[in-house]
């Protein structure tokens, strides 16, 4: 390249790192802008990566290594956009938390990625009433060696051993009343945490996931499906009503079960609910970009340039166009980073 040229990418989780590294390596200067403490994203609150079980740290920590050391891209923390003028080749980008508040760049990378849905807005499972009803991520994290119990499975009221657990799936997804869309990893992480409750406890807790379907997608996730089935793990092919809590803290769930045509009453000391995701999209107007009907951004192209805005210069990666396995938003962001070097080439 004749020119230095430079970049601003919006998310320091595993698609910006991944942007940010691509742009890096075709000679452009990054400035990875990021409103959280840390870097890392999502993958830091992780334990392991399914289907394979990898450990999250493991996949995320050479991403960080490598941007942290590489003199091209220059790393903001707490700092959050407040505007972005001009165009392709002539952005203005105001930065909020900096000395110098305004950075120029050539093109703009929004990796913003997604976020829990509010499990309290679907209410029959009382999330934040019953302390024994927590989200897939709280879960996570409570399965976590560095979490709160060390790892420890739990229940939340007592801190003792539960005897019955029950992971509910697509809560708030495939719904019209919350969102429309599958969140395309519910399925696999409930199979990963029935797993997590099998590898430390073994048969000595019941375990029940309740599906609307097994979408056990990737390489390796049907051969999970199976080896959990294998140990016993319950699936019902239903969606639990209204959970009732005992004066012990203890719940009650009721659950036709399709696949049998019975109703089924279960108690359970821990429920945990796989919750849809949303996308982090709340710099929408300040980037001058348009929301498709479930609150993604618009796309130039659905089928051909699904990386692109009709913004010129501002492309999308990773989980802020779709939920996303991490395979999958690591391609995007390449394929970002891709788009952007060669339409800079062009200015």
């Amino acid at each position: 390249m004749s020119e230095k040229h430079s970049a601003v990418v919006i998310g320091a989780g595993i698609a910006g790192l991944q942007a940010s590294l691509e742009l890096a390596k075709n000679g452009f200067e990054v400035y990875l802008v990021e409103k959280e403490p840390q870097i890392g994203g999502a993958l830091t609150r992780l334990r392991d990566l399914f289907p394979t079980l990898e450990d999250a740290e493991e996949v995320i920590k050479p991403l960080i290594e490598s941007a942290v050391s590489n003199p091209s891209i220059k790393i903001f923390t707490r700092c959050e956009i407040e505007s972005v003028g001009g165009s392709i080749g002539n952005f203005k980008v105001k930065i909020s938390g900096l000395e110098e508040r305004e950075i120029e760049a050539d093109v703009v990378i929004v990796a913003t990625g997604l976020r829990e849905y509010d499990a309290k807005k679907v209410g029959q499972y009382k999330y934040g009433q019953c302390k024994n009803v927590i989200t897939g991520l709280e879960y996570e994290q409570l399965c976590s060696p560095n979490g709160p119990t060390n790892g420890k499975i739990v229940r939340i009221d007592n801190g003792e051993k539960p005897k019955s657990v029950v992971y509910v799936l697509c809560v708030g997804s495939r719904d019209e009343k919350h969102l429309r869309y599958c969140c395309n990893i519910g399925c696999l992480n409930a199979i990963k945490h029935a797993y997590y409750l099998r590898s430390q406890y073994g048969k000595e807790v019941d375990a029940y996931v309740c599906y609307t379907d097994v979408r056990a997608v990737t390489k390796h996730g049907e051969q999970l499906y199976q080896k959990v089935r294998a140990d016993e793990v319950e699936f019902i092919h239903g969606q639990p009503s209204e959970i009732r809590e005992s004066p012990d803290g203890s719940l009650t769930l009721d659950v036709y079960d399709q696949s049998t045509s019975k109703l089924l009453s279960m108690t359970a000391d821990l429920v945990v609910l796989e919750t849809g995701l949303q996308p982090q999209v709340d710099l929408h107007e300040k980037l001058g970009l348009s929301l498709d009907q479930d609150g993604f951004f618009t796309e130039k192209n659905q089928q051909l340039a699904t990386n692109e805005t009709p913004r010129a210069g501002i492309f999308l990666a990773g989980a802020v166009q779709q939920p996303m396995h991490v395979y999958e938003a690591l391609t995007s962001a390449s394929a970002a980073a891709m788009k952007a070097v060669s339409q800079t080439r062009k200015q």
